[in-house]
């Protein structure tokens, strides 16, 4: 029997397939990659589980691979039966031409056109299947993971660059066991349609604060120097990407007769390249600041103000160009404790 597949069939946008990435991998040079929006992708993961009704699998299910879908615009036709769900940004997704549901799972039956439209807000949109995608037939994990990295494809490790008449494959035992006991979904249209989205739950509506433990530099700036940080307003740039989100300064926001904020004897302190971080805030001698994230390099020579907790990070990834950041202190403590009650709620656990 042939390994079942979905088919992509059009595709103006992008498209990838990711995991929880292979963070254990840094220290050998390569990018950690992985989901954008964890919150996304677990949930979508999660949604699979809890409609088959396989609580004892969900941890294993929750890390499989789905594709991350940036801006939508893209469609696929499945070549077997299976059960699916999306989340993340809106695409106005389609079975067949009748519109679906967000943030809830689906059962593709064989010859199925699924599409996705550009979303009106967020970037990234999150396609899982029971069981999880292995992209090409015969392809294994990398380093533990299967997500793909943009700088690090020419290397062949992570299989090729998804685009028209990609075949990405799926398991085909979970899928026929589900066949045999189908479940009632857990989160069905009538379900959702009276109570708010996951998305008007998680994500901000407006701008986003990104709350940071402050590094050793930061410590050392003056009472007035940090005050001028964390009253900066940001606008994200259209440089931002997988690898760290650039921030340019609302000039309206700071007027020219103040100082630098960052003092050149400090400055000077950090000239040595050192290893960095998911979630660092780099602060390069333009004071324009960049918030490193998923497909970062290993290595960096910038100033380090403070590390944005995880979970922030996660919403950071679904802001696009033209939207307002700004950044607040919290303690290492309240950064972990958010994590644990984010992992809790999702019944997940991750090292980073």
């Amino acid at each position: 029997m042939s390994k079942p597949y979905l088919e992509i069939i059009s595709c103006n946008g992008q498209a990838s397939i990711q995991d929880l990435g292979r963070p254990n991998a840094q220290h050998l040079g390569f990018s950690v990659s992985g989901a954008a929006d964890e919150y996304a992708f677990l949930t979508a993961n999660n949604l699979i589980a809890q409609q088959q009704n396989l609580s004892h699998i969900q941890h294993t299910q929750s890390a499989c691979a789905a594709i991350e879908i940036t801006l939508g615009q893209i469609a696929f036709k499945a070549h077997s039966a299976c059960t699916i769900a999306i989340t993340g940004a809106d695409c106005q997704a389609t079975i067949n031409n009748v519109l679906v549901s967000n943030w809830q799972s689906h059962t593709l039956k064989a010859g199925d056109i699924l599409d996705f439209s550009m979303p009106k807000v967020g970037l990234h949109s999150y396609l899982a299947v029971l069981g999880g995608f292995t992209g090409e037939i015969s392809q294994q994990p990398w380093l533990g993971s299967f997500s793909q990295t943009k700088n690090e494809m020419a290397l062949g490790f992570t299989g090729e660059k998804l685009t028209v008449g990609s075949k990405l494959y799926f398991n085909i035992r979970t899928q026929a066991q589900t066949q045999v006991e189908p479940k009632v979904a857990s989160f069905n249209t009538s379900q959702l349609r009276n109570r708010p989205t996951p998305a008007t739950q998680f994500y901000a509506r407006d701008k986003l604060t990104l709350r940071f433990i402050a590094s050793t530099i930061f410590a050392k700036m003056s009472v007035a120097q940090q005050t001028q940080f964390l009253a900066t307003e940001y606008v994200i740039s259209a440089d931002s990407n997988r690898m760290g989100y650039r921030l340019n300064t609302v000039q309206q926001a700071r007027s020219t007769s103040e100082q630098k904020i960052l003092l050149e004897i400090l400055r000077q302190q950090c000239s040595l390249s050192m290893p960095v971080t998911y979630g660092m805030i780099q602060f390069p001698a333009n004071e324009q600041t960049i918030v490193l994230m998923k497909e970062r390099q290993t290595m960096g020579g910038y100033p380090v103000l403070g590390t944005v907790m995880q979970t922030d990070l996660f919403r950071l990834s679904q802001m696009r160009p033209g939207e307002k950041v700004n950044f607040t202190l919290i303690s290492h403590k309240q950064a972990q404790q958010q994590l644990n009650a984010f992992q809790n709620k999702l019944n997940f656990s991750v090292v980073y």
